[in-house]
């Protein structure tokens, strides 16, 4: 993939939860599950706790973990999230243990 790097940045932060988009990668990506997800497959994006209790933004494939996001936006994501608003990540890119994503909400 030509263009691929990992700055991780957001697309467009948006001023409402709603137009929220993040275009990543995902951090400290799951071998064993991303190994079974390819370009275009969907992935949940959901709130959990860290080993020291703190919330988190995790990425979630057929339930299970598959990393977290690699984004100076996550701060906002996780208020969003906290907020109700619901996101999911679509796998826009991938190779080897590099996987990129683009979060969106989701419409109801």
């Amino acid at each position: 993939m030509s263009g691929f790097d990992g700055t991780g940045g957001p697309i467009s932060p948006g001023s409402t939860c709603e137009s929220l988009v993040i275009d990543t990668l995902l951090a400290s990506p799951r071998q064993d599950v991303i190994g079974n997800f390819r370009i275009g497959d969907f992935l949940d994006v959901s709130l959990g706790n860290n080993d020291v209790g703190q919330r988190v933004v995790e990425v979630r494939f057929q339930g299970q973990l598959a990393g977290g996001l690699a984004s100076p936006a996550v701060g906002r994501l996780r208020e969003c999230l906290e907020g109700g608003t619901r996101y999911q990540a679509r796998v826009t890119g991938k190779r080897d243990a590099l996987v990129r994503v683009r979060v969106t909400a989701v419409r109801q």
